[in-house]
């Protein structure tokens, strides 16, 4: 395994000990990988300061809020995919026969690339709805624009992806994950609601102090909705920490395959990357953000083949293929508040530099 010299490695861990400083979050657990192995791994500050101080250890697990899109989500639709069990182009319709007339044009695809007309936020979590009324409240939201006509995140999007993958494998999304990705990757903290599912002497990043929970919340899932759908949902609620995403990335990078065992094909690794929003007013994989964009969190100097995605607690995955590098970013950034918003700046400048830093290798 080839890790950075300490010339070179003391430039990253300077810049995160001064965004700890800066108090850009408590803490934070960085990993680069390229596909051979890790070539940086280090954790700096407190993975909780309330109500009393705990340090930041590379086995710290996170909660990976919006990578759950990506890692779990987009993953599982994918191998479905290429089991034959959906198409993209497949419609809305074809798994929900009751929805209306004006979202017939929906497909998968829409979905996956956040074109489908829905609306970007729901509320769900205290609407006193079940599991099968919460999907049909979805279903039956009006769209707020054209299908196909505009790209705008959004979680209800991925919230039916994640209910697509439960009806089409007859699998919870989370037991479908632990089955078809972590099992095959063995990823050993990867799991929804892992008060739980992991051993009671794991580590657990804490997140934000939530008024609708009235406490500090660690090791349960920091979204409402996604907490409303006890702790599984396509959208968030997936934890997981450095070690588990450096395999996972690594994976990607070797065109689905980790020590022979394969999660995805190489073609299908090229379509999550496929830039199929060009003509939009942004640049879009299948489930996957762009490097082109604007603005981009993984900033101006990886290639433009990158591909990514951030989490709202503060996570973030860039995927360079032609650079074949991969960056894993975690944080506690909302502990204890969500007002803490520094690591949008943040995340650009950090890129740039581990770009810079291998490059002068």
């Amino acid at each position: 395994m080839f890790m950075l010299q300490d010339e070179y490695k003391e430039k990253i861990d300077s810049f995160l000990r001064q965004a700890i400083e800066e108090g850009v979050f408590p803490g934070a657990v960085l990993g680069i990988v390229n596909a051979n192995g890790v070539l940086y791994k280090e954790a700096f500050g407190y993975r909780q300061l309330e109500p009393e101080k705990q340090e930041m250890t590379l086995d710290t697990i996170f909660d990976l809020a919006s990578l759950t899109k990506v890692v779990a989500t987009t993953t599982s639709i994918m191998q479905l995919l290429e089991q034959g069990k959906l198409n993209l182009w497949d419609s809305l319709v074809k798994f929900y026969p009751e929805v209306s007339l004006e979202k017939s044009e929906i497909t998968v695809f829409h979905l996956m690339t956040h074109t489908s007309g829905f609306q970007a936020i729901v509320q769900l979590w205290d609407s006193g709805l079940s599991y099968a009324e919460k999907i049909e409240y979805i279903l039956n939201l009006p769209l707020e624009y054209k299908t196909g006509s505009q790209v705008v995140y959004s979680d209800p999007n991925y919230i039916l992806l994640g209910d697509l993958v439960r009806k089409i494998s007859g699998l919870g999304l989370d037991e479908y994950v632990e089955q078809n990705i972590s099992k095959p990757l063995m990823l050993t903290s990867t799991t929804f609601n892992p008060l739980k599912k992991l051993p009671a002497n794991r580590k657990l990043a804490a997140t934000e102090m939530c008024s609708w929970r009235g406490r500090i919340v660690r090791g349960e899932v920091h979204d409402e909705n996604a907490a409303s759908f006890d702790g599984v949902s396509g959208h968030a609620g997936l934890f997981s920490n450095v070690d588990d995403l450096c395999i996972f990335l690594q994976m990607l990078l070797n065109k689905g395959t980790y020590k022979e065992e394969r999660v995805l094909l190489p073609q299908t690794v090229q379509l999550i990357r496929k830039d199929w929003t060009f003509n939009l007013n942004q640049h879009r994989g299948l489930g996957w953000d762009l490097i082109k964009n604007p603005f981009s969190s993984g900033g101006v100097l990886l290639s433009e083949e990158a591909f990514g995605h951030t989490g709202f607690t503060g996570t973030s995955l860039w995927v360079d293929p032609t650079m074949k590098i991969g960056v894993i970013l975690l944080s506690n950034r909302v502990h204890p508040s969500r007002e803490n918003t520094k690591i949008i700046t943040l995340r650009p400048r950090l890129h740039n530099l581990i770009v810079s830093t291998l490059l002068s290798v």
